[in-house]
């Protein structure tokens, strides 16, 4: 900070004045930068058409785990989807078939404190994806913790990176 006042520091106006011109410029400037990335964050209650378009997907990606449609999956993701959890990363068609083929039956999942910041044709959502179902241990009732990366390509958004993690219970 030393070395940013002497930078800023104008050698006509008193040291006090000096902070307090640079507490105002700094506020200035980075008040309104920090609002305008505030207002962009929405979640589903104050969703833009991009927003809303891209809550829907998400529901699509958790329908389309609980049926086990990998053609659904293929819609959603692009060709060079990548997955990634506390397992490791996996292709697209390695994270394809361990949605639809693995162990675990989902029965019933839904995504809860989406957001989604939209930067032209690239978003980020993230969320909490919830999940119950029946797997070779019995019944089990998940929460995961996700980002997904969309791209509008070809007129439509396609997920281009996945990641989540699974949350801790709650004592």
């Amino acid at each position: 900070m030393t070395q940013l006042v002497r930078l800023v520091r104008m050698p006509w106006v008193p040291r006090p004045a000096c902070a307090r011109a640079l507490a105002i410029v700094l506020c200035l400037t980075l008040v309104p930068a920090a609002s305008a990335t505030a207002q962009r964050w929405r979640d589903t209650t104050d969703a833009g058409p991009a927003e809303r378009a891209l809550f829907r997907l998400e529901a699509d990606f958790a329908r389309a785990v609980i049926d086990r449609d990998a053609a659904a999956l293929r819609r959603i993701v692009a060709p060079q989807w990548v997955y990634s959890d506390e397992s490791g990363t996996m292709s697209r068609d390695e994270g394809i078939a361990a949605f639809t083929a693995g162990a675990d039956t989902v029965q019933e999942a839904g995504n809860e404190q989406m957001r989604a910041i939209v930067y032209g044709n690239t978003a980020v959502v993230t969320g909490v994806l919830w999940m119950r179902g029946r797997g070779a241990r019995g019944p089990f009732r998940n929460r995961y913790r996700y980002t997904d990366t969309w791209l509008r390509m070809d007129g439509r958004w396609r997920c281009i990176a996945s990641q989540d993690y699974l949350m801790p219970r709650e004592r």
